[in-house]
């Protein structure tokens, strides 16, 4: 059986989810970590003092009806390219140095690192209060920087609000000066863009004569004149090529009259002219070779020699009237009739006038194509031109507007010179703070929260995919490319609620801490029996917890053991006595726990004679789960101390029969044994139809490899969720299985399970522990 272990699966969030809660304990031991980073964080972290100064932003105190401020652009846009002026490295340095944030001991670099300090500390923001007036403008901002010393702090915010109004007058002052000398140079470009603007005028008008909009009239009458020359000269044409037609029928008419009769037009008509001997004599060679042709074969001497004697008269006659050999017939007009030739030169004639007219009538319709061209590109040339005239009138408009601008900058600048226009003002003066800025305790503490989750939740989910495991039937069938025969739950999910279970037991089932399950004999139907009770019976708590199919057999857990059951033995159903091996990759992944609840559900539910063959002779299992004695056994049949009715124990009433490894068994079992075992399965398999080998596991074992020849079917099992995926590859590709294969997901949590199967398992166990 080939396996295919390539296909992938998707994960959703569910899955993810999944990994964060199995490890649980992991994430919070993260987040506290951090949470505790945290605390410390705002405990050692240094503290800052914040101050901050208020500047106002003052409106032009004279109206702009009468005078416009010279100082175009937003307040944004001044109060930014201020800031980069105070912000810069030489204004700060001098800062630094005022206060002693620099002194000059420092390196370069120790300088450099002060200063961008300083412009992190050093924060503006913007007061818009402009939608009180209708518009959203910056009335304003605050000024603030930090310090671990409060008074510094206060200080370095009163020397950066007064360089901020400091910078915007020497702003403002730069704008109307460089304004002015703008709007003097724009004077002198603007006359020599006129000047330029009139030579093009001139020089369009020169270059596109003929095409201006002031000919147009002139072009139509033109267009007129040459449409009355062109249809008489298709009237000429016309004519012309009428006669041609005639011609052309005249000739067609003679060449036929000469075809049909054998002569020429000119014999009928003109008796007393002589006919050309050599057209006669080729029409008489004619006749003959026909003659000869009806009574001889082609290679007749005399047809040969006829065909020569015409072939020489059509050379005579070619080279006689200057036309090609294959053109010489006996009834050739063109060659011998002088009518024929006559009127073929008219119709030549008639064609080459046709000719002339229609070059003359070509020369008229370029003329007229070249008014048309004027016409069509008169409205092109106005457009044009009057782009040039708009130009030129723009030009004008805009000389005179630099002409009003000059005077408006000159009043502006009187306007700050007077301190009249728009400013800046100390509203609020630093402050000198008294509680520190930072560090923001609430905002570390949920950064180490958030830190934490994301960290926990990252490392959860790499250490599951850094050792994944198959944990639902979907992954094992599309990573294993191997049928699933069933999902086993883990056997802690039977009861929905623990509660229930603690409520109903006393004392709780064996002596395992995880085991929250109860005891129930199948003959029981409203009764449970104690773990106390099931032990004077000579059964123990280990039975009691691993013959699930047993003891409640109306659960979810039985029910999947019956699926698996039933498609194992579709898959043995071409043998009437059918052998499966059950195995897992490793020890620990419930192997045993499957065999005998496949065993019981054979036996009982389905009513087949059952044996189960304990041959993992390491450690051997099947009695101690069923609560058999361990001997006599398989080792003890070998050796010949019993027979083999002696070593098959029967459990209970049903049918099902437990064949245990025996005394001695983890000493005894060597490869030579199989040729034994193979011989012990054709003795016993005529009187069981099911028998269910309990082998050991794959690794780090060899004897399931040999075992595996002597099944009809194997089972693998797998615990979900704990059992490396690799693992279950490799154990797979080592076994080398030669019939089919079959997997039991065993183990499986409570979030795999179907919803549906989950609830109705509940309700079921609630009837068990209620006693309904």
């Amino acid at each position: 059986m080939e396996l295919n272990m390539s296909s992938t699966i998707e994960m959703g969030m569910a899955d993810y989810w999944g990994m964060i809660r199995r490890r649980k304990w992991m994430v919070l031991g993260i987040v506290l970590s951090s949470m505790a980073v945290s605390v410390i964080l705002c405990v050692v972290l240094p503290k800052n003092y914040r101050s901050s100064a208020t500047v106002l932003v003052e409106g032009q105190k004279i109206s702009t009806s009468y005078v416009k401020s010279g100082v175009e652009g937003t307040t944004d846009g001044r109060l930014n390219a201020i800031q980069q002026t105070v912000m810069s490295r030489t204004s700060l340095t001098k800062v630094a140095e005022q206060f002693g944030l620099i002194v000059p001991e420092m390196s370069p670099l120790e300088r450099e690192q002060a200063i961008q300090n300083m412009r992190q500390k050093a924060k503006i923001t913007k007061m818009r209060l402009g939608h009180l007036k209708g518009a959203d403008t910056t009335e304003g901002f605050t000024l603030t920087f930090d310090h671990s010393d409060p008074v510094i702090a206060m200080k370095v915010t009163e020397v950066l609000a007064a360089q901020f109004i400091e910078q915007d007058l020497q702003f403002r002052e730069q704008v109307l000066e460089g304004t002015s000398g703008f709007l003097e140079q724009e004077l002198r470009s603007e006359e020599l863009r006129l000047e330029e603007q009139e030579r093009a005028i001139s020089d369009f008008r020169t270059k596109y004569m003929g095409e201006l909009p002031q000919q147009m009239e002139a072009n139509l009458r033109s267009l007129d004149r040459l449409q009355m020359d062109v249809n008489a000269a298709r009237d000429n044409i016309q004519s012309a090529m009428n006669r041609v037609a005639i011609l052309e029928k005249q000739v067609s008419d003679a060449t036929s009259s000469v075809g049909a009769q054998g002569q020429t037009p000119s014999d009928s008509t003109n008796q007393g002219r002589g006919r050309d001997p050599l057209i006669t004599r080729l029409a008489e060679l004619e006749r003959t070779l026909t003659t000869l042709s009806a009574e001889y074969r082609e290679t007749y001497p005399d047809i040969l020699q006829t065909r020569q004697e015409i072939e020489a008269v059509k050379s005579q006659l070619a080279a006689k009237y200057g036309v090609s050999k294959d053109e010489v017939t006996p009834g050739s007009a063109n060659l011998i009739d002088p009518m024929v030739r006559d009127l073929m030169r008219q119709r030549d004639e008639a064609k080459n006038e046709v000719g002339v007219l229609k070059e003359r009538l070509r020369r008229l319709l370029d003329q007229i194509k070249q008014y048309e061209g004027r016409v069509e590109r008169t409205p092109v040339r106005e457009q044009e031109l009057m782009i040039l005239v708009r130009d030129y009138d723009n030009m004008q408009k805009n000389y005179q507007s630099l002409l009003d601008k000059r005077l408006n900058a000159r009043l502006a600048e009187n306007l700050e010179k007077r301190q009249k226009g728009e400013q800046f003002r100390i509203l609020d003066p630093a402050n000198l703070p008294v509680t520190p800025e930072s560090p923001n305790q609430l905002a570390i503490l949920l950064g180490g929260l958030v830190v934490g989750c994301g960290l926990g939740g990252g490392s959860a989910v790499a250490a599951e995919l850094l050792r994944p495991a198959l944990r639902r039937e979907e992954e094992v069938e599309s990573l294993l490319g191997v049928p699933v025969l069933a999902g086993i739950p883990a056997f802690n999910t039977l009861l929905g609620a623990r509660e229930k279970i603690a409520a109903a037991s006393s004392p709780p089932l064996g002596s395992n801490k995880r085991s929250f399950l109860l005891s129930y004999r199948e003959k029981d139907k409203a009764d449970a029996v104690p773990e106390t009770q099931l032990a004077e019976k000579a059964l123990p708590s280990a039975v009691s917890w691993n013959v699930i199919a047993k003891w409640w057999p109306n659960s979810m857990i039985t029910e999947q053991y019956r699926v698996a059951a039933t498609r194992l033995a579709l898959m043995s159903r071409e043998r009437e006595h059918s052998v499966a091996l059950i195995t897992s990759s490793v020890m620990g992944e419930g192997k045993s726990t499957t065999t005998i609840n496949l065993g019981h559900v054979f036996a009982q539910g389905l009513d087949k004679k059952t044996l189960i063959i304990d041959c993992d002779f390491k450690r051997p299992a099947v009695g101690r789960y069923l609560g058999v004695a361990s001997k006599p056994g398989l080792s003890d049949y070998w050796k010949g101390t019993c027979d083999i009715d002696a070593c098959l124990h029967r459990v209970d009433e049903i049918p099902l029969w437990v064949l245990p490894a025996g005394t001695g068994s983890e000493q005894m079992f060597e490869l030579s044994r199989i040729r034994q075992l193979e011989e012990l399965l054709h003795e016993v398999r005529p009187r069981f139809d099911q028998i269910l080998l309990d082998a050991p596991p794959v690794f780090p074992l060899a004897d399931v490899n040999f075992l595996s020849r002597l099944a009809d079917a194997i089972v693998f099992v797998i615990l979900a969720g704990k059992t490396n995926r690799e693992v279950v590859e490799k154990a797979l590709k080592a076994l080398r299985p030669q019939c089919q294969v079959g997997i039991i997901l065993a183990g499986m949590e409570s979030a795999s399970i179907p919803h549906y199967q989950y609830h109705y398992d509940d309700r079921h166990a609630d009837r068990y522990v209620t006693g309904r």
